[in-house]
């Protein structure tokens, strides 16, 4: 805490600096734990007090998630008894509560003040999905010389809210990564247990079809013709299974080496590529998905653009274009992608439908411009600010 007479700690500067700060740590590629970690040291510097704990409430004990308290009871991971906590008063109300002396509040003669130690508190409740999960709290053994202000309390109440939101996008993502993992494990069921017996039934029937005549050869088309339409169908479940995952946690993704990398994996024959993204530039981005995306991009304008077909990718921190010099697309398909109308889509392609669900899934826009000359995919609002972001900044 800052004891120079001559500083204002309520000044107009000082209460600008903590959301900015919040504002950074949103953006930056730190994991959830950095994050949380970071926006406790930016409330200990903001209250000046010691003390920054992240703790999860549940079944009436008090178990420490994340802080900057070094040892002790209250080091990470230290379990105490709720009832034994300042804690217990937010949970119990829901509200944010805050003093500056224990001794001089209405808290004065609350056991808490012989079972923590501490003089000064603010704390509030953390919540994930309109559950209470936990508490965020600052204290320090020493009491306060200024009081609480109402800035103050109600700034710890937002940030509990930010920390709030963190976890629960990191469970969101977790639980995308399960589910992305049982999509894997289907596809190679997909692959392995339908596929292999698939190919010996129609390896059978071509043989067959080879010495019938009639109408054993006849009925033998028929079966090769819908043998034929379930391996089409094996083939675009296994492209949704693999390439549709739904969009997992983003990092910052070097935006031109990931275009490189997509371009690598498609056969383009003799099509060419040309780069023309600022240095440097970033995306906020699920890397694996925002590859699938290119590589659909670039599959779709070699495979109807031709051998020699000249593809570009512009871009910079806000958008990219992926433009090539084909025939371009017919009128229904550039008006189902204008609409995005997925089941529409569907009909023209899975590697449409991919490139939908990705753009769609990131909260990316998408524009498609296609003439006689070509097509350009402008995909933008790359990194826009999410929801949380917005709060905070009201």
């Amino acid at each position: 805490m800052n004891t120079d007479p001559d500083h204002d700690d309520h000044d107009d500067s000082d209460r600008i600096h903590p959301f900015e700060s919040l504002l950074r740590l949103a953006d930056a590629d730190y994991t959830t734990e950095e994050r949380i970690g970071r926006a406790i040291d930016v409330g200990r510097e903001y209250l000046g007090v010691d003390n920054g704990v992240l703790s999860y409430t549940g079944e009436g004990r008090y178990e420490v998630v994340n802080t900057n308290i070094e040892s002790g009871p209250y080091a990470e991971g230290g379990v105490v008894d709720l009832s034994e906590t300042w804690c217990r008063h937010v949970v119990g109300t829901g509200e944010p509560i805050g003093f500056a002396d224990a001794a001089e509040s209405p808290y004065r003669d609350d056991r808490a003040r012989e079972t923590t130690g501490l003089s000064c508190y603010v704390g509030a409740a953390v919540e994930i999905d309109g559950e209470t999960y936990g508490t965020l709290c600052f204290s320090d053994e020493e009491p306060r010389s200024e009081s609480i202000a109402d800035e103050e309390r109600d700034f710890v109440s937002v940030l509990a809210d930010w920390v709030g939101h963190e976890l629960e996008r990191e469970k969101h993502y977790a639980e995308l990564r399960e589910q992305n993992d049982r999509l894997d494990e289907f596809a190679g069921i997909i692959a392995h247990d339908l596929r292999n017996p698939l190919a010996g039934a129609i390896g059978f029937t071509e043989l067959a079809r080879e010495e019938a005549t009639g109408e054993t050869a006849a009925f033998l088309s028929r079966v090769r013709s819908s043998l034929g339409r379930m391996e089409t169908m094996i083939a675009e479940c296994l492209i949704l299974a693999k390439e549709g995952a739904d969009v997992g946690e983003r990092a910052s993704v070097d935006l031109e080496e990931i275009v490189r990398d997509a371009w690598e994996t498609v056969r383009t024959r003799n099509a060419a590529l040309s780069v023309e993204i600022e240095p440097g530039t970033t995306v906020l981005a699920d890397a694996e998905r925002l590859q699938r995306l290119l590589e659909n991009l670039f599959r779709n304008a070699v495979e109807h653009g031709g051998p020699d077909v000249s593809v570009t990718v512009s871009g910079d921190d806000h958008e990219f274009v992926v433009a090539d010099d084909g025939p371009g697309l017919p009128p229904a398909v550039e008006a189902a992608l204008a609409d995005a109308d997925a089941e529409n889509v569907k009909s023209f392609g899975l590697g449409l439908l991919v490139l939908l669900r990705v753009v769609s899934g990131h909260g990316w826009d998408l524009t498609v411009d296609s003439s006689a000359e070509g097509t350009a995919f402008r995909v933008s609002d790359l990194n826009a600010a999410e929801p949380v972001h917005e709060e905070l900044d009201d």
